[in-house]
C-alpha cells in the first residue's frame, strides 16, 4: 500500500509539477503518454498485489451500468455549474480552467477520448478506489479509510498549484470514494469516471 502511494505521488509530481525542467517537458509535451503509462502501471501493480480479491472488487450487477451513467451525468452537471459559479465570483478561475485544458492540444481528440475512456479512467479507479481505498478501509475502518483515500487522491494533484484542479479532484474523489464504499465494487465508479472524463475533456468541454 505505502509503496503504491509513494510511486503514485512521484508519478503525479512529474506529470503536474512546474519544476524541475523534466516535469515541465512531460506536462507540456507528453502529458497523455505519461498519464496513460502511470495509470496503467499503477493499475497493473494493484491487480497483481491483490489478485485474490479481484472477484470482490469487480463485483458486477447490471444496475451498476445505469448507476454509473447517472452519476456521470450528475458529476458533469455539477462540474459545469461549479465552473460557472466560481467564474462569476472569482476573477482568476478561468485562467486556471484554461491551463487544465492546455494538454488537449498535445494529441488529437480521437486519440485522447479512447485513452480516457478505456485506459486512464478505469485504471485510476482500479488503483485509487480498488486498491488504495480498499486497503485503507481494511486497515483503518470504513470512515477513516475513505477519508484518507480522498485526501490522498486529491492531494497528489497539488503539484499543479492549481486551486480549481485541486478542488475538482477533491469533489470527484469524494463522489467516487463514496460510490465505492456504497456499492463495494469499482464497476459503477469506472463507468462514471470514464464517461465524465470523456465528456468533460473531449465531447462537451467547458467553453470560454
Amino acid at each position: 500500500l505505502y509503496i503504491g502511494i509513494i510511486i503514485a505521488a512521484l508519478l503525479w509530481f512529474f506529470m503536474f509539477s512546474h519544476f524541475p525542467e523534466i516535469a515541465v517537458v512531460i506536462h507540456t509535451q507528453y502529458f497523455w503518454y505519461a498519464m496513460t503509462f502511470s495509470t496503467v502501471f499503477l493499475s497493473c501493480f494493484s491487480l497483481y498485489t491483490q489478485r485474490e480479491s479481484l472477484p470482490k472488487i469487480f463485483a458486477f450487477e447490471w444496475k451498476y451500468v445505469w448507476i454509473g451513467i447517472v452519476h456521470a451525468v450528475i458529476l458533469y452537471g455539477m462540474s459545469r455549474l461549479g465552473v460557472y459559479i466560481f467564474s462569476q465570483v472569482f476573477t482568476g478561475v478561468m485562467p486556471q480552467i484554461e491551463s487544465i485544458y492546455q494538454t488537449r492540444s498535445q494529441l488529437s481528440p480521437t486519440i485522447i477520448a479512447p485513452l480516457l475512456f478505456f485506459l486512464i479512467a478505469p485504471a485510476e479507479e482500479i488503483f485509487w478506489r480498488g486498491f488504495v481505498q480498499n486497503k485503507l478501509m481494511e486497515k483503518y475502518g470504513l470512515t477513516k479509510g475513505t477519508i484518507i483515500g480522498i485526501i490522498l487522491y486529491s492531494g497528489v494533484h497539488i503539484w499543479a498549484l492549481n486551486p480549481m484542479l485541486l478542488l475538482a479532484a477533491l469533489v470527484l474523489g469524494v463522489h467516487w470514494s463514496f460510490m465505492y464504499r456504497r456499492f463495494n465494487s469499482i464497476v459503477p465508479g469506472i463507468i462514471s469516471h470514464a464517461l465524465w472524463d470523456t465528456a468533460i475533456f473531449v465531447l462537451l468541454p467547458v467553453t470560454f
